[in-house]
C-alpha cells in the first residue's frame, strides 16, 4: 500500500484495535469485487464489522449514521442508474451530496475508490463530473489501484493528499473453475487445434472491439479463432461488431451476457485474452482473465503496463498495427509458462492480504496525521 501525505481532518485519535463500522455503497452487482473486498477486510481486522448497501437511504443517516466508514464505489451509478430520465438524475445528485455533507458533520468518514476517472460513455456527464469533483475535494481518503491512476488524480484533480495505491484483488475462487479446456472447446464447439483470442466484458465503444476485429481480418489465419462474448451496451455500436464479425469466418460473437456459471467455458476455451481498450483507468478484466491463468494482450496505456510483465502476454502499443503484431507474437508464445505466471500474480493479489491495506486506510482516515 502507497499513501501520499495527509492532512488532518479533525478528528480525535483512536486506537488501531477499536471496533469499527464500515459500509460499502455500490449498485454494481455482477461483478463480486464490493462483497470480495468486504470479506477481505473482515478476515483481515476482526475489529471491523463490515455492511454492503446498494443505495444510502436517509434512515441510514439518522439521526446519526450507522457507520463510521462510508466507501463509495461507482459513484455514478448513485446519480444514474437504468433508465433515469434527466429530471431523476439531478434530483438524485442533489440528493447524494446532502447525504454525504450529512455523513461528514456528523463525524464520519468517507472514503472512495476510484474505479473509473470518468465514466465511460456516460449519459449525464455534466452530472458525473459534479460528483467526481466533490469527492475527490472532499473525500477524507482517495482509494486508487495503481500509481498511474494517482498520479493522474493529481494532475486532473490537483488531488494527492490522503491517496492509497492498493491493488486490484483477484477473482479466483469467486467463479466456478471446474471443467479443462478440452471440455471447455467441446461445449463451445471449438477444435482442439484452434488458437482462441479472446474477448470477454460488455461490447462498448470505449473497449475498442472494432480495432480488435480489424487487426484479426489482417492475420489471414485459418486455424484461429476470435470468440467475443458479452452483453451489449451500446446498441448502435452492437450492431457495427455484429456487422463487421459476420464479414470473417473465424469469428465468432455471442452478443450476450455471460452467467456466473458459464464464465469457465468461454476463459478455459481459450488460449489468450485480447483487452484492446482505447482507454482504461482499472481493469478488472484483466484480474479475471489472470485469475483463470489466462495470459494477456493489452495497450501500454492505464494500468496495463504494470499489470502486464513478459511473462505474463504481451504490451502493445496502441495502434492496430501494433494489435496486429501483438495478436500475431502470441503464437509464439510458450502458453503453459505465461498461464502459470498470470495465475502465479492473481493469487499474489489475496484479498485478505489487501483487506488489511484497506483496514489501515480506515483507521487513517478516521486519525489522520
Amino acid at each position: 500500500m502507497k499513501r501520499m501525505r495527509s492532512q488532518p481532518v479533525g478528528r480525535s485519535s483512536a486506537s488501531l484495535t477499536a471496533p469499527l463500522r464500515v459500509s460499502y455503497l455500490s449498485r454494481v452487482r455482477r461483478n463480486p469485487y464490493v462483497h470480495l473486498l468486504a470479506t477481505g477486510v473482515r478476515r483481515a481486522d476482526s475489529a471491523i464489522t463490515v455492511r454492503e448497501l446498494r443505495t444510502l437511504p436517509w434512515r441510514t443517516l439518522l439521526p446519526t449514521p450507522h457507520f463510521d466508514i462510508l466507501h463509495i464505489h461507482w459513484a455514478e451509478f448513485q446519480v444514474s442508474y437504468g433508465q433515469t430520465t434527466a429530471a431523476q438524475a439531478r434530483h438524485n445528485l442533489r440528493s447524494f451530496l446532502r447525504k454525504l455533507r450529512w455523513t461528514r458533520s456528523r463525524g464520519r468518514a468517507i472514503v472512495y475508490t476510484v474505479h473509473n476517472l470518468a465514466q465511460h460513455e456516460g449519459r449525464f456527464p455534466e452530472l458525473q463530473d459534479i460528483i467526481n469533483h466533490w469527492l475527490f475535494a472532499h473525500a477524507d481518503a482517495i482509494h486508487v489501484h495503481d500509481t498511474i491512476t494517482a498520479q493522474a488524480l493529481a494532475q486532473q484533480y490537483q488531488r494527492s493528499r490522503n491517496v492509497f495505491v492498493i491493488p486490484h484483488g483477484n477473482y479466483i475462487g469467486a467463479y466456478p473453475n471446474t471443467i479443462t479446456p478440452s471440455e471447455a472447446r467441446r461445449q463451445l464447439n471449438v477444435p482442439d487445434d484452434t488458437f482462441v483470442y479472446l474477448f470477454l466484458g460488455q461490447i462498448r465503444p470505449y473497449k475498442g472491439l472494432d480495432l480488435l476485429i480489424e487487426a484479426f481480418t489482417q492475420l489471414d489465419d485459418a486455424r484461429s479463432l476470435l470468440l467475443i462474448a458479452g452483453n451489449v451496451e451500446v446498441s448502435d455500436y452492437g450492431k457495427q461488431i455484429q456487422q463487421q464479425a459476420q464479414q470473417h469466418p473465424h469469428i465468432r460473437l455471442i452478443p450476450t451476457f455471460v452467467d456466473d456459471d458459464d464464465l469457465q467455458s468461454t476463459f478455459n476455451a481459450a488460449d489468450i485474452v485480447v483487452l484492446p481498450y482505447r482507454r482504461a483507468t482499472t481493469s478488472g478484466a484483466a484480474i479475471l482473465a489472470y485469475s483463470f491463468a489466462k495470459p494477456l494482450i493489452a495497450p501500454a496505456i492505464g494500468p496495463f503496463p504494470d499489470l502486464l510483465s513478459p511473462e505474463r502476454g504481451i504490451l502493445y502499443e496502441p495502434t492496430t498495427a501494433g494489435l496486429t503484431q501483438a495478436l500475431r507474437q502470441a503464437r509464439q508464445l510458450t502458453l503453459p509458462q505465461a498461464s502459470k505466471a498470470a495465475l502465479a500474480y492473481a493469487v499474489s493479489l489475496d484479498w485478505t492480504t489487501l483487506g488489511g491495506q484497506h483496514a489501515a486506510m480506515y483507521r487513517s482516515a478516521l486519525c489522520p496525521d
